[in-house]
């Protein structure tokens, strides 16, 4: 998890690079975020061509899936009866690599626990390392304060998986939201 060039790679690309699609949504910290996300994702991808066979497609889901079920379980810093938020984002460069962005309000990195692979709770992170590409967190910011976390998921684009990702082309910080 810790930023890599493979990172900071993924990052230039969608963040800085020119012809990447953008969308996002936020949702209600709650369970329904889950299948919210899920939905969303699946007409977005479908939107840009892709079918609900396509590896990439399960493997996004099941990613977003993971991470937004952490977010419910673990990302929620205000009593239950207040309103709180998760943030999805999608960003595309089309040809090159996919990434999804989940954000919430804790500042508390993602933490993966090592358990035996017959225990189901827990095992969110170890299905994200599996699945994605490459995944990586950073504080969330706000005019220079921390006001919660984000967490990207990158996916090599289909037929490009022994590419190097993308060539890094700008060094600049980012806020995450």
């Amino acid at each position: 998890m810790t930023t890599t060039r493979r990172t900071t790679q993924f990052l230039a690309a969608l963040v800085h690079g020119v012809e990447v699609e953008r969308t996002a949504i936020r949702f209600t910290n709650s369970e329904q975020a889950v299948p919210q996300s899920r939905r969303f994702l699946r007409a977005q991808l479908s939107a840009r061509g892709f079918t609900p066979e396509d590896e990439l497609t399960d493997r996004v889901l099941l990613v977003a899936s993971e991470l937004v079920t952490n977010s419910v379980l673990h990302g929620r810093t205000r009593a239950m009866h207040e309103p709180e938020m998760i943030g999805l984002a999608l960003s595309v460069k089309p040809g090159e690599v996919l990434g999804i962005l989940v954000t919430d309000n804790s500042p508390d990195p993602p933490v993966q626990i090592i358990r035996p692979a017959a225990v189901e709770d827990g095992q969110g992170l170890r299905l994200v390392s599996a699945m994605a590409d490459h995944w990586t967190a950073a504080p969330a910011t706000h005019n220079g304060e921390v006001v919660g976390k984000g967490v990207w998921a990158f996916f090599v684009w289909p037929g490009e998986s022994n590419r190097e990702p993308p060539a890094l082309h700008h060094r600049t910080p980012m806020e995450v939201w």
